[in-house]
């Protein structure tokens, strides 16, 4: 008599899941093939034929456990830890950085006067965008992200504001904003100011981290 426990657990592979519960899926499999061998063999099949019939459940086998797998893993996805988490914490980096640069730093951003408001760029912040960028694209690789992920986590702080424009401009136009209706040039170097610049030198350090190619050691070589 076959032992239908060790059959499955040589042919299952590895499972990231606890014990009792890698056990408890071997058995039922087990069971399930035990009464698959014996109704081929009622049957009339060979012994041999009968088992190999067999051994191809076990890779049915092997999907649902892959698929409980995947489900005992949390509610964190994939996406989760490789876009959102990165991107935020590119956000904050990016957010937390200007904030310090505002009270710390002897250097004030360059005033300009436009339409009689003042927009304000700040080139210090500019400068050290790209160091956001390149954690933020190196956190979404360590998490197994693609390049276009990568870039996308980098970048995130950017297309927060380009949606917050692309919100606050239709918004305010069907309210008849005054300010935005008279203000047309300002609010356009605004997303200049805001969007643009700070897309351009998060790109320069998401990119250099984004497209680097793993070897087989799982380090980082420059593609």
């Amino acid at each position: 008599m076959r032992d239908w426990k060790t059959v499955v657990k040589e042919n299952l592979g590895i499972l990231r899941m606890d014990v009792d519960q890698r056990e408890e899926i071997i058995s039922e499999l087990a069971a399930h093939l035990e009464d698959l061998y014996q109704e081929h063999r009622t049957h009339g099949m060979s012994e041999s034929m009968a088992f190999q019939l067999c051994l191809r459940q076990v890779a049915g086998g092997q999907r649902i456990a892959r698929t409980i797998e995947r489900t005992k893993e949390g509610i964190m996805n994939h996406r989760t830890k490789a876009l959102w988490l990165p991107g935020l914490a590119t956000l904050a980096a990016a957010s937390i950085l200007l904030v310090i640069l505002q009270q710390v730093s002897s250097l004030h951003p360059k005033v300009f006067w436009v339409e009689g408001e003042v927009l304000g760029i700040d080139f210090r912040w500019l400068m050290l965008l790209p160091i956001c960028g390149a954690a933020g694209a190196y956190l979404s690789r360590r998490a197994g992200g693609k390049s276009l992920t990568c870039m996308v986590a980098g970048m995130f702080p950017a297309i927060i504001m380009l949606g917050s424009f692309c919100l606050f401009f239709p918004v305010g136009l069907l309210e008849r904003n005054s300010f935005i209706s008279h203000h047309l040039l300002y609010m356009g170097l605004s997303v200049l100011d805001w969007t643009v610049l700070p897309a351009s030198a998060l790109f320069l350090g998401a990119a250099a981290l984004a497209y680097q190619r793993r070897d087989r050691t799982g380090t980082h070589t420059a593609s």
